[in-house]
Order: C-alpha cells, then structure tokens, then sequence
C-alpha cells in the first residue's frame, strides 16, 4: 500500500497518516503523480517520467508521438493491463489534458482526466 495523498499533500486521518484504501486508489495516485512529474525530477532515476519540457510543451507534436511518450510511462505502472481510449488535448504551449482509461490486472476499469500545465 501507498500513503494516500489529499490535494498534492499527505492525508491525515486522527493525526495519523492515511494509507490507499485499495489497490485501485494506489494505481490511480500512481499514475497522476507519473503524470505529473517532469523527467529529471526524481534524484535517483532522472530517466523517470515524462519529458514534457523537452520534448512536448511548445511544440507541435502529432497524437502518434505523444500517445508513445505518455503511454509508456503510464504502462510502467504495476497492476496495469490495457491502457485504451487515449487522447490528448492541447490547452495551450505549456499545458495539456490527457484523458484515457485503465484496464487492470483484476478487470477493473479506471477513467483518468489530468490536466498538465508548467
């Protein structure tokens, strides 16, 4: 299990810290903090995220490339069978809305909408 975050900060339940409740809540929180993270950022794997600096904000990128960058991240995720649905809307040059569902391992199906913006 995984510390369960509330609103990018440690949940708190009676002072106390507060797990995922389920496999399916630790999945989820998983792949928005992929998703939110930078490549370089993590100290110890500086190969780890998506390189939105890079190689995606600012330029125009067909739907071919993107879903590569962004879907092998997210497939990295343990527990994840089949990503499908997946697009990407542009917001502007420093930001993104990336929608998809997750199929995992037990079946079961996740809808994600994060929105990315630097």
């Amino acid at each position: 299990m995984d510390l369960a975050l509330d609103k990018n900060d440690l949940a708190l339940r009676n002072g106390d810290l507060s797990l995922c409740t389920n496999d399916t809540d630790a999945i989820t929180q998983t792949i928005s903090i992929r998703l939110k993270s930078l490549a370089g950022e993590c100290f110890m794997d500086s190969q780890l995220c998506i390189p939105y600096l890079t190689e995606i904000f600012g330029k125009k990128r067909n739907d071919r490339f993107l879903r590569h960058m962004i879907v092998s991240e997210i497939e990295n995720v343990p527990g994840i069978r089949e990503i499908t649905n997946f697009r990407v809307e542009e917001k502007t040059d420093r930001g993104i809305t990336i929608i998809f569902n997750v199929v995992l391992n037990n079946q079961s199906i996740i809808s994600i909408k994060e929105s990315v913006e630097i």
